[in-house]
């Protein structure tokens, strides 16, 4: 049985990542978005730029000392755009 999502972040531009957990201590991800969270900029470039936005993330943790919010939309991206390539 899944329980009811843990919304991670509801993206100020139309898309949402999510995680649900199972009692059985497994669970799952998932990440939505609209034609509006497809224009994020950094959404975007997290999706068509993935070695150039993880290395500005990167800069930006090691400047910062951990993940700022402002990298979620970028790391989002990555994942979405990793998947597609993966699923075609």
């Amino acid at each position: 049985m899944i329980a009811d999502p843990i919304i991670l972040d509801s993206g100020a531009l139309g898309w949402t990542i999510g995680i649900s957990t199972r009692s059985n201590g497994s669970g799952e991800a998932k990440i939505t978005w609209d034609a509006q969270g497809q224009l994020n900029p950094d959404f975007h470039g997290g999706q068509s730029s993935p070695a150039a936005a993880l290395e500005a993330v990167l800069m930006r943790v090691e400047r910062n000392g951990g993940v700022s919010p402002l990298d979620v939309p970028v790391l989002v991206g990555v994942l979405v755009g990793h998947f597609q390539a993966r699923a075609r």
